[in-house]
């Protein structure tokens, strides 16, 4: 696992109220998109193209909802979410909360389950705090929050969740275990022969956070997700590490690097937030000795086609991968 370092350690008792809140902004957003599902929404296009780039009413509201809960407690805290409109950019704080108020909302408008709230905390880039709601068929409400904290673990209903463990020593996925992959992985990876048999049943589902952090429940053995953005991963990498495992971010000459946070090194200036605002980058997760088996046997088929695929999110014209 990747080791964590911090200039400015935070005990486990404060951790412990960061994740709270996170878990209860997370519920009462998820609470209100749910709710919202079957009922009239003002449906959008950020970028003026038909069925592309969906925003809603429903996820505006989302956003306040999270903002509003978390600034009952933290009230000086600063925010990333993908819904804001302010292009004012102030200097990066240390403790940065990234929301995704409706990850997957291309699958919520169409009435589909597989959507997620993403509520993560970072601390210089690196996050310490996740929890992400999604619809849950056997909850009394309706959906579920998966969270962790920073040494704390992590959980989901009271019970501790562990990625998958990998059945040989190469770490090699099986089969009849599902596995997520882009929806153009095909076009734009190119799989080893070793990948034969082992790429597990390969699901497509729209929500890198759902992805992501079900690969920490061990839903998923590993996942490729993206591209997307700080506020999609934020919350899902602490889950995943938490978990017992690990993630990895396709550098731009088409490598797999391990991934030690954004904005690296971090500093506190307008500069640092504008690359957390702007940056967009596909990750893999899984254990950690399965990460080294996909890294080795799924690479980007033409690196010179990173910088293009990472520009297909026209609303924030500019992306920095760090």
């Amino acid at each position: 696992m990747t080791q964590i370092t911090m200039s400015q350690p935070f005990n486990d008792a404060l951790l412990k109220e960061f994740e709270d809140v996170a878990v209860k902004a997370a519920t009462k957003a998820g609470t209100y998109v749910l709710d919202r599902i079957t009922s009239p929404m003002e449906v959008e296009s950020k970028t003026g193209r038909p069925g592309r780039d969906l925003v809603t009413d429903v996820d505006r509201n989302s956003q306040v909802i999270i903002y509003d809960t978390i600034k009952e407690s933290f009230p000086d805290h600063q925010f990333l979410g993908e819904e804001d409109q302010d292009e004012d950019i102030d200097p990066a704080d240390d403790l940065v909360w990234a929301i995704d108020p409706i990850d997957g909302t291309a699958n919520y408008v169409n009435g589909s389950m597989l959507h997620a709230v993403s509520v993560g905390l970072m601390h210089r880039g690196v996050p310490i705090i996740g929890a992400v709601w999604g619809p849950w068929p056997t909850s009394d409400d309706g959906g579920i929050v998966v969270h962790a904290r920073l040494n704390g673990g992590t959980k989901r209903d009271g019970a501790e969740m562990k990625v998958l463990t990998p059945t040989d020593d190469l770490g090699r996925p099986v089969s009849g275990r599902l596995s997520v992959l882009p929806s153009n992985a095909r076009s734009v990876f190119k799989f080893d022969k070793r990948m034969r048999g082992h790429g597990g049943d390969v699901r497509v589902t729209g929500s890198a956070s759902h992805e992501m952090a079900n690969v920490g429940t061990g839903l998923y053995q590993y996942a490729i997700g993206g591209a997307a953005a700080v506020w999609d991963f934020a919350a899902a990498v602490i889950i995943v590490r938490e978990a017992g495992g690990d993630v990895m971010t396709l550098a731009r000459d088409g490598n797999w690097q391990p991934f030690k946070g954004w904005s690296q090194p971090y500093t506190n200036d307008t500069a640092t937030f504008k690359q957390l605002r702007d940056w967009r980058g596909i990750m893999l997760a899984s254990h950690p000795k399965t990460l080294p088996f996909i890294a080795e046997n799924i690479r980007f088929r033409r690196p010179s086609q990173i910088r293009k695929l990472l520009h297909r999110s026209p609303w924030h014209p500019r992306h920095r991968q760090s």
